[in-house]
């Protein structure tokens, strides 16, 4: 039996009839004159399946993104057929500027939660070690794959890619749950997710540029792309440098910045300048043919509390938060779901993508973490907790399949890659917890879960992460 499509689920709930004919069909995704009308009650069905999926989930002490991405796929094509998120129809093209938006406010928050303050405390870390042997090996290991199975330059690159990150919301839940995040350990994952992050958007905008090539580039052009994103990070450094200036305080201990938004008289006029940061770079990237996210993620890095202000800092962070996992975080993840085709002769890819992308990420955590002086119980946790994957993962899948880089097949490969290792992290690392020592665990496990708690919070200077990032 066929499958009802939004445009006859909508027409019903509306009470629309065809004055041509009540029985003559409209194609999926479309209706004359009403496109508003579609579009909004996709997005409701979404939203609404979104949210209580994710619920669920939380329910069940996993991440409320597993149900979101679920939702998606039960109203797509792949099951229900409710709603059709092809970009030839106008309903399809409607959801993606929505799912562009949702891929926008994310990755700026992640830069607001990162901050220059993060990014200090990870390269002081001697973790570094495990930053760079951890991301290499699944990087090296991903793209040797994707050569095997007879990719080109571009797509093995990007594959390389995405089996090399670590999600950083996901990892911090996580150690968070188990009072780890203050820990030796915790910080070492904190801290290779946090340089994951960093080395992830750059390669994005680099496979980004490659793609219009259609191959490796040639070496003027490999010069010509060389200097637009050396070009890219001058201006990022300039805009920096502007920033720190205005954020120095007067003689009356207020930063320039804070007295110039105290002198707008809109409201919430230092989330409104933190949005034009970000969609300044965000412009800037298209521009130089870099992905707009890598604009985006560096605008939020620059906002930091010395800049706005502590309280105005985290009214700025709290609306993100608030307007990202209220509203548009769920509706993205369930547009991933929505563009998940699975087929029976994907299985061997999505299976051979699985196991590199653990593998790949346990071996760099063993290796670079016995170079890092960890043994034992805390070093296979260690390469464990580095699988933890999430939303990073599926911006980087989102954007690969918006610009051609990689097919449907692949694209679905990275979606249960994905699911499988953010499901099965939590309890592999508990049941690792019960063979820690004592030593093995700071702050002492003696002491009360909710110094614990506060003192994790306090680990990442000026960030309430347990409150904040919930994917």
């Amino acid at each position: 039996m066929r499958s009802l499509s939004l445009s006859g689920i909508s027409k019903l709930a509306v009470g629309i009839t065809d004055r041509e004919g009540i029985n003559k069909p409209w194609p999926r995704g479309t209706r004359p004159g009403r496109p508003t009308v579609d579009l909004f009650f996709a997005l409701l069905l979404i939203f609404v399946a979104a949210r209580a999926a994710g619920e669920a989930m939380e329910k069940i002490h996993q991440s409320p993104m597993i149900g979101e991405v679920l939702a998606g796929i039960l109203l797509g094509p792949m099951i229900l057929g409710w709603v059709d998120p092809n970009p030839t129809t106008e309903l399809g093209a409607s959801l993606g500027v929505v799912a562009n938006l949702g891929v926008f406010v994310l990755v700026m928050l992640a830069g607001i939660e990162l901050g220059r303050e993060g990014l200090r405390q990870a390269f002081k870390e001697r973790s570094m070690i495990v930053a760079f042997v951890e991301f290499f090996l699944p990087f090296a290991l991903g793209y040797s794959l994707g050569h095997a199975l007879q990719m080109s330059f571009v797509q093995s690159l990007f594959l390389g890619t995405a089996l090399a990150v670590t999600a950083l919301p996901v990892s911090v839940r996580i150690l968070l749950d188990l009072n780890l995040l203050h820990s030796r350990l915790g910080r070492a994952i904190v801290s290779v997710a946090l340089v994951n992050d960093l080395v992830a958007f750059a390669m994005l905008g680099l496979v980004v540029q490659f793609q219009t090539l259609g191959g490796p580039p040639e070496s003027t052009t490999f010069i010509i792309i060389l200097l637009k994103n050396v070009l890219f990070l001058g201006l990022v450094f300039a805009i920096a440098t502007v920033l720190k200036q205005t954020a120095r305080l007067g003689r009356d201990s207020i930063s320039y910045m804070q007295k110039f938004v105290t002198k707008l008289r809109g409201q919430e006029a230092s989330f409104a300048v933190c949005v034009a940061t970000a969609l300044g770079l965000a412009t800037a990237a298209e521009l130089l043919g870099i992905h707009f996210a890598v604009g985006a993620f560096y605008g939020g890095i620059l906002m930091t509390p010395q800049l706005l202000g502590r309280e105005p800092f985290n009214r700025v962070r709290n609306a993100t938060s608030a307007v990202t996992f209220g509203l548009f975080a769920p509706i993205f993840f369930a547009f991933v779901g929505l563009k998940f085709a699975l087929v029976f002769e994907a299985w061997p890819l999505i299976l051979a993508v699985t196991a590199t992308a653990f593998v790949g990420k346990l071996l760099g955590g063993l290796m670079g973490g016995r170079v890092a002086g960890f043994r034992g119980s805390p070093l296979l946790a260690l390469g464990v907790g580095l699988n933890a994957r999430g939303m990073m993962e599926l911006l980087l899948a989102q954007v690969g399949l918006a610009t051609g880089i990689i097919n449907a097949n692949v694209y679905s490969a990275l979606v249960v890659m994905t699911l499988t290792t953010t499901l099965l992290t939590p309890p592999l690392m508990k049941r690792l917890l019960r063979r820690f020592k004592a030593q093995d665990v700071l702050p002492a496990v003696s002491r009360p879960v909710s110094a614990r708690r506060a003192e994790a919070q306090a680990a990442i200077p000026e960030r309430d992460l347990e409150d904040d990032i919930v994917t």
